[in-house]
């Protein structure tokens, strides 16, 4: 029951606008960008999107044991091996590890997608400088090489992209008393110390046949200080595309009028010196109106043209304000952090830029709209600059048969608590399915597949793991209390309601939730560990749970059906065959809506396998889905649920 998010890669460049020079952006294309008049820092983003592979899910009623289990996605969907540089011989070590892509959080396909190579081309070299020419008349030779003689960094590596602008400005230069259009400074957000100031810019990348756009290109009019900078658009679905927005932050202002004006002439051009960052990291308030993977860069003076010299922290699923401490930024942020492959950003180093950059995916193209309210540096999310808007999160995943779309994935939040809502399309290799989301709510648009004795796919919504143990990407701990000891439970308030649905409705309404007999610690796992517990809201007429009927209970108002049997099979990460299903199929016929304690059927189910001792570690609540057409207009309309 999950998705998988595309992986990405490396650096790429990409088309920056004002005077933060352009930047590589993800995955080694060149790059053509615009930049400011003055030195503007580079702009190149680190990687694409880190991608955790899907699962199905936990219970597959009617006895089936998910023999499918999801696609393991061998590759990790990497295309662009070298990393769609013009120069694809020029510099790139086009390493494939930049994503570690964990096979965590996969439910249930049998090798729980090991993604091994992480969809990561993570190309970093042979990209052609961003559109300008060296001094001596060159065209930035092949890729990875310095420019003959012009004195143009002309980056090494897949890289450029340098900002705009000359040399220019000292770094920590006070800002003038008079600023171009274009120019942001600290002082706008009420803070006065550090003085952070210069050009602000936004960005894409140049992969070939890119259909990415940002607007607006630059911040030249109808930008008043202190107002949330905000840009909007798609960005390609490659591995290699992004969408950027940053600011220069030790670049001094001029009297230039066109100093922050996109300028891509100033691809190349070096950025003004770099100051040391003060506080632990760097505190953000944003906003944004679809749950997109945003990450903040922090970059030196070199960072256009040197990959050791840029440093990333992926904010996916973090609700504002944020807090990006400097230890977590690595020069590959998208890399699983318990494995990490990159190099950490010492505190000590000089920056001259912060960015802001949406990764592509290869599940579809990337819609966009985020806003950032302020930034700071502090020392935690509190020492954000205050004001904005907080924006519903809505929009689509999923889409035609792609293993990134069929198990895409968003981390969504209601009430200031943590959900992921998946489409989890594992059982029938040859479908589509697209479902809707919009905060913890969403709705099934299109699907195609059908299942047999197995559904052919679980669009569903949870808290939890969902085996990926160490990702962190698509886990709502901490802050959902789990994994926690069935003995120690005090209760799990959640309710979940649903509607819709056509034809037979040959699916059905359930919660599927997960056991372990200790609390997992290492690697994934692709099913629950030890045992299962299902509340079927509703239940088709041709498919049941696993096992069969043993007794009746009264719970939570209503009645039930104790269907027990065997999980048949073993999975990657747990126990072995024959772990426990214990399902509660409503007697009181379809059950819209249900808000219970989940810990009284927890109990309950102490009688048929489940143990005081085991630890309730994953709650899902949706739709197992034997007949793609039934589904038409299927929804969950809330789900919530704590444990305590």
């Amino acid at each position: 029951m999950t998705s998988r998010v595309a992986n990405s890669n490396d650096v790429l460049r990409l088309l920056l606008m004002p005077a933060l020079a352009l930047g590589l952006v993800v995955g080694c294309a060149p790059a053509k960008g615009g930049g400011g008049n003055n030195g503007g820092s580079t702009g190149q983003s680190s990687g694409g999107n880190s991608g955790n592979p899907g699962q199905t899910g936990g219970s597959n009623p009617g006895g089936n044991n998910n023999p499918t289990g999801g696609n393991n996605n061998p590759t990790g969907g990497n295309n662009n091996p070298t990393g769609g540089n013009n120069n694809p011989t020029g510099g790139n070590n086009n390493p494939t590890g930049g994503n570690n892509n964990p096979t965590g959080g996969n439910n249930n396909p049998t090798g729980g997608n090991n993604n091994p190579t992480g969809g990561n081309n993570n190309p970093t070299g042979g990209s052609k400088s961003g559109g300008s020419t060296s001094t001596g008349g060159s065209n930035n030779p092949t890729g990875g090489t310095t420019s003959p003689t012009g004195g143009n960094n002309n980056p090494t590596g897949g890289t450029t992209s340098p900002t705009g602008g000359t040399t220019g400005s000292t770094g920590g230069s006070t800002s003038s008393g008079s600023n171009p259009p274009g120019y942001w400074s600290l002082k706008e957000w009420g803070i006065s110390s550090p003085d952070w100031h210069g050009c602000s810019q936004t960005g894409i990348d140049i992969v070939a046949g890119t259909t990415t756009s940002v607007k607006p290109q630059d911040f030249m009019t109808a930008h008043n200080p202190g107002d949330p900078y905000c840009v909007s658009g798609t960005v390609f679905n490659d591995y290699n595309s992004v969408a950027l927005l940053g600011f220069n932050i030790s670049e001094a202002g001029t009297s230039d009028g066109n100093q922050c004006k996109y300028n891509p002439a100033n691809a190349t051009k070096v950025g003004p010196p770099g100051i040391v960052p003060t506080g632990s990291g760097i505190a953000i308030n944003f906003s944004t109106t679809s749950a997109i993977d945003l990450r903040i860069q922090v970059q030196g003076p070199n960072g256009s043209t040197d990959a050791t010299n840029r440093w990333c922290y992926d904010l996916l699923g973090v609700q504002s304000p944020a807090f990006a401490p400097y230890n977590k930024f690595n020069t590959k942020c998208w890399v699983d952090p318990s494995t990490p492959a990159g190099t950490a950003y010492n505190p000590t180093t000089p920056i001259d830029a912060v960015w802001f950059l949406v990764p592509g995916t290869k599940a579809n193209t990337t819609p966009y709209s985020f806003c950032i309210n302020g930034f700071a540096p502090g020392n935690s999310a509190a020492d954000a600059p205050k004001g904005g808007t907080v924006s519903v999160l809505e929009g689509n995943i999923g889409g035609a048969n792609t293993v990134d779309a069929n198990y895409q994935r968003v981390k969504v939040y209601n009430g200031g608590n943590a959900y992921i809502i998946q489409n989890n399309n594992w059982g029938n290799s040859g479908s589509g399915q697209t479902i809707h989301y919009k905060d913890n709510t969403f709705q099934i648009t299109s699907t195609t597949g059908n299942g047999s004795s197995a559904p052919a796919s679980f669009p569903s919504i949870y808290i939890g793991e969902n085996g990926a143990i160490a990702s962190g990407l698509y886990q709502t701990n901490p802050g959902d209390g789990l994994p926690k000891q069935v003995s120690a439970i005090q209760s799990v308030q959640t309710s979940f309601a649903w509607s819709g649905g056509t034809g037979g409705k040959d699916f059905n309404a359930t919660y599927d939730v997960w056991f372990s007999s200790k609390i997992p610690t290492a690697g994934t796992y692709n099913d629950a560990i030890s045992g299962f517990v299902m509340v079927w809201l509703y239940k088709p007429g041709n498919h049941q749970p696993i096992g069969s009927v043993v007794r009746q209970a009264t719970i939570a108002g209503h009645s039930w059906d104790v269907w027990v049997g065997p999980r048949g099979t073993a999975a990657t990460g747990t126990d072995g065959a024959n772990r426990p299903v214990v399902s509660y199929v409503s007697k009181d016929g379809s059950l819209g809506s249900l808000s219970f304690d989940l810990n009284l059927f927890i109990k309950d189910a102490a009688a048929n396998g489940i143990q005081s001792g085991w630890y309730l570690t994953d709650v899902f609540a949706g739709f197992e889905i034997w007949t793609g057409s039934d589904s038409a207009n299927l929804q969950c309309t809330g789900f919530t649920c704590a444990v305590k």
